[in-house]
């Protein structure tokens, strides 16, 4: 496939390297470079990506992770992920993410992602003092979000200039469908375009609207849960699970179907191929916390995106995790791009 401005499609997934979800815990609290490695390698030479979006709370790990990927030669796309901090210090997070960019583009090719769906993940736009309220504020919210998306813009705008500051490679950010972004100031248009039973019908024509766009188009995320169904929830598959018990439980009436995350990853790939988008990142490569059982009431990766399933009981020093259907299905799909 030929994108649209004759450059090669970025074929890449998404790599969470520990996400600050709750505060003071991280969503990976297994931090291994050992397992890093062997992830990246697996990504380059068994899914045949060529670029990996490494995202997560601590820089640190995000260096390392991001440090790996390009000693094996792929792209990386950096993005800092805060979650419930106000906009002051979201800028400084990123400010400090893009000098450590700026340092790693000096091994490989890298391009900052300034951020994730910041309405839903920063304070200050959408009511709310938490992600999960902001969440469920969205029902309510809707008719006001031409005021939320100016706020947005002028926001982002300072945030592209500010990471533009030490960082001089290629600007992006990973945009909520909801939120209308006027990419002017960045160099690639990023899009989390999940598919559900609400734009099943228009996602084309949704995707065209913005393939339309004179910025290279990017879909930054973009995948399914692990159930019977999850195609028709779109983001929304990881809310299955109940974390209010001891241990978190899966809610009744859901069945694992790693067919279905598969099957709806194989229709999209296709689709964006077909609609020749510059550049796909599944969503997602492993769930750290959410480990699959054999208990289908504690079998956590019904709830996940991962392609690959987290081991339960996998040792103190290491993820361990097995191929899902879905992993395949994207092997296949980026080895014929």
């Amino acid at each position: 496939m030929s994108g649209r401005h004759d450059l090669k499609p970025v074929k890449g997934i998404n790599y969470d390297v520990g996400t600050e979800f709750v505060p003071g815990e991280l969503s990976r609290t297994i931090w291994s470079l050992a397992d890093v490695t062997r992830d990246m390698r697996v990504i380059q030479d068994e899914l045949h990506c060529t670029s990996v979006n490494v995202y997560g709370t601590e820089l640190s790990r995000l260096e390392d992770a991001a440090s790996i990927a390009l000693e094996l030669g792929l792209h990386v796309s950096f993005q800092p992920r805060s979650v419930d901090q106000d906009q002051l210090a979201t800028t400084a997070f990123v400010e400090a993410a893009a000098v450590v960019a700026e340092e790693l583009a000096k091994s490989g090719q890298v391009t900052l992602n300034v951020g994730c769906e910041i309405t839903m993940f920063t304070s200050g736009f959408i009511p709310g003092k938490t992600f999960l309220r902001r969440m469920r504020n969205m029902v309510w919210v809707w008719p006001f979000l031409p005021r939320v998306n100016r706020k947005l813009n002028l926001y982002l705008s300072e945030l592209v200039e500010v990471a533009r500051g030490p960082f001089r490679g290629d600007v992006t950010y990973g945009s909520g469908s909801w939120e209308q972004v006027d990419w002017g100031p960045f160099d690639v248009a990023g899009v989390n375009l999940y598919r559900d039973r609400w734009n099943q019908k228009t996602y084309r024509e949704d995707l065209r609207r913005l393939l339309a766009s004179d910025k290279p188009v990017i879909i930054t995320e973009f995948g399914c849960a692990t159930f019977a169904g999850a195609e028709r929830r779109g983001g929304g598959g990881w809310t299955i699970v109940d974390f209010g018990v001891d241990p978190p439980r899966v809610r009744r009436g859901h069945l694992r179907s790693e067919r279905a995350q598969a099957e709806l990853l194989g229709e999209l790939l296709d689709l964006l191929r077909e609609e020749e988008v510059d550049g796909t990142y599944v969503f997602d490569f492993v769930a750290a916390g959410f480990p699959h059982h054999a208990d289908p009431a504690l079998d956590l990766d019904m709830a996940s995106y991962g392609i690959v399933k987290v081991i339960q009981g996998s040792g103190a020093e290491s993820i361990e995790w097995e191929r899902k259907e879905s992993f395949s299905t994207v092997a296949n799909r980026y080895e014929n791009w």
